[in-house]
């Protein structure tokens, strides 16, 4: 009629990507379309990108190398704030970061596996 019927593969990412989108909304990280979106940056794909999670009470102590990739020489005097976590999401296409409320930790724990999971092969 109006269109042809999805294959199972595709109703199967639909369903993944719409489970990732409400646990990304819980952890304070926006998903518009396919693609993860941050104020400023450019938007990356969710297909293929990988979730680290760190606390701002140990991210402070280390300048990594996406830190350095957004903000250049700076990250060397830039403080992370400790109440904080940040979110990085990689993918070959760009880098992304959030910051978000450490008391955001557990549902930001649960978005990291949903995205990582095809990765490890965790569901």
């Amino acid at each position: 009629m109006f269109g042809r019927k999805k294959t199972d593969e595709e109703k199967a990412a639909a369903k993944r990507l719409s489970r990732i989108r409400a646990a990304a909304a819980a952890a304070g990280v926006t998903v518009i379309g396919e693609k993860f979106h941050q104020a400023g940056q450019a938007p990356i794909p969710v297909e293929g990108s990988r979730v680290t999670i760190e606390l701002g009470e140990t991210a402070r102590k280390r300048i990594t190398a996406t830190r350095v990739a957004l903000t250049g020489i700076f990250a060397l005097w830039l403080k992370k704030d400790e109440q904080k976590l940040y979110i990085t999401i990689e993918h070959p296409d760009g880098v992304i970061l959030y910051p978000v409320a450490a008391k955001k930790e557990p549902q930001a724990r649960v978005f990291a596996t949903m995205v990582n999971g095809e990765a490890t092969g965790v569901e």
